[in-house]
């Protein structure tokens, strides 16, 4: 990671952890267990909402869709990088994202096949979504030999706009989907707390080198 990504990082995880402590952030349950199948067929299933209450929402921007997904090819990984990973690094993620500007929502989804993950992302611009990328990035270079990530930012306000312009399309959840268990947001800020002064420590020892 290097320090532009990592002040950038750092920065996120204390303003979202400001955030959680003041309220704005909400994981809502409208729609937890809705799927989305993807172009190739593949279906995801929604296990958790999060949502920055006092995001603009507006118009006065071009709103931008980030779609993230990964693919865990590697079978010996696929228990433990779920177990690692996704349970629950991935559910206590929010300081990541929640913090950087222009964030608005997100929609955590996994697939039908162990290893399959989906992340729909709201952002006020296009810019702010790549923004992301660039730091997501250094966060997943270390891993990617486990399996492939797949980014790709469109001018869509919002998930539902994304999937009724023919991206994606709404399905029901089947019975046997891989969905990951739940956190709080308790346990989010925490581990949010944790990230931060880690990320910082890291920095400053770096900067006196």
């Amino acid at each position: 990671m290097n320090l532009r990504d990592g002040a950038t990082l750092g920065g996120a995880a204390i303003r979202s952890v400001r955030y959680l402590v003041a309220g704005d952030i909400e994981f809502p349950d409208g729609r937890l267990q809705d799927a989305i199948e993807t172009a190739d067929g593949t279906t995801f299933v929604v296990y958790r909402e999060t949502v920055r209450r006092s995001a603009d929402s507006n118009g006065s921007d071009d709103g931008a869709v980030l779609v993230f997904r990964m693919r865990v090819t590697d079978p010996a990984a696929r228990g433990p990088f779920r177990t690692a990973l996704f349970d629950p690094i991935a559910n206590v993620a929010t300081p990541f994202f929640a913090g950087l500007p222009g964030f608005r929502r997100k929609l955590w989804l996994a697939g039908e096949r162990p290893g399959e993950f989906l992340e729909l992302y709201e952002w006020a611009s296009e810019a702010d979504a790549h923004r992301f990328v660039d730091a997501l990035r250094s966060l997943i270079d270390p891993i990617d030999h486990a399996g492939t990530v797949e980014f790709d930012v469109v001018a869509h306000d919002s998930v539902e706009e994304y999937v009724d312009a023919g991206e994606a399309a709404w399905r029901e959840a089947p019975p046997e989907a891989n969905r990951p268990p739940r956190r709080t947001a308790v346990l989010t800020g925490a581990v949010g707390v944790g990230l931060a002064i880690a990320v910082g420590y890291a920095l400053r020892k770096r900067l006196r080198r």
